[in-house]
């Protein structure tokens, strides 16, 4: 679907794991071979570096690039990523973009959020990045300052509840019109299959069906994605979180690809 893509992943409601599918997608877009910038712009509730297991190597934020109190180098933090099967394996990169609090980016008590897509062009180019990924909070204002000046796709995320999918449409409502996002698209995410049959919690297809925006995948539930989080560490190849994230990167690629490829479940093709 897009290469050099500027990739918004938002939602009106937290908790939803915006953090963990950005971080999952941005892996998998390297993974494949292609040179992927992760950038926190969760000022509030920053947590990218700690995810990515390389909140040790933060030197500099966001706020010291845009003021000018560092280099591009300086900024951007290198992250492992898995080998891949693809044949541009190796060409590739992940590198974090890491988050000030929201504190020390207005601390010097001018509004610097104006600016803020200006200096994501300048990574973009100065990087080489053939897709840069932008986590935001739950607010409205930085998702709306992204998707006016920046992003060209947006990726609106989704737990399994009717509330979730309500702020869902809620939010990508607010990017189809009057701002350069060209494509917006649900993900569901923590999809809980058993709770589902049990319980009576939605289903996929039911909230695909009852849903406006279009389905970009869906991310399974892994029991042992918060343990590995809080070490720093990445799913593994065989986790539910890595698979779905390969094929929701091979969308964004433009690959049709099967909803459950390669997992144990193949429903459906996810329409772009």
């Amino acid at each position: 679907m897009m290469r050099n893509g500027k990739i918004l992943f938002s939602s009106l409601k937290g908790g939803v794991g915006k953090s963990s599918a950005s971080c999952a997608v941005a892996a998998a877009l390297a993974a494949d071979g292609y040179k992927t910038v992760i950038v926190d712009l969760d000022f509030r509730s920053r947590s990218l570096d700690l995810m990515l297991g390389v909140a040790e190597n933060v030197l500099f934020t966001f706020d010291d690039y845009l003021k000018e109190r560092c280099s591009l180098d300086a900024l951007l933090v290198s992250v492992p990523v898995p080998p891949s099967r693809d044949r541009r394996a190796g060409e590739g990169f992940l590198k974090l973009c890491p988050a000030p609090s929201e504190e020390v980016f207005e601390s010097d008590g001018a509004d610097s959020y104006d600016k803020i897509p200006e200096y994501l062009e300048r990574i973009a180019r100065e990087s080489g990045a053939d897709y840069m990924v932008c986590d935001t909070g739950a607010d409205s204002r930085m998702p709306a300052i992204i998707a006016g000046g920046f992003a060209n796709f947006a990726i609106v995320v989704s737990e399994q509840s009717r509330t979730a999918l309500r702020a869902a449409e809620a939010t990508a409502e607010r990017f189809t019109e009057g701002t350069p996002v060209s494509h917006v698209r649900l993900l569901i995410n923590n999809f809980d299959i058993e709770a589902a049959r049990r319980s009576g919690r939605a289903g996929i297809l039911e909230m695909i069906d009852g849903c406006a925006v279009k389905c970009i995948g869906v991310i399974p539930a892994d029991p042992a994605l918060a343990a590995l989080q809080d070490a720093g560490l990445m799913p593994g190849a065989s986790s539910p979180v890595t698979l779905a994230a390969a094929n929701i990167a091979r969308r964004i690629q433009g690959v049709q690809t099967p909803l459950f490829h390669g997992m144990k479940k193949e429903r459906r093709i996810a329409i772009l």
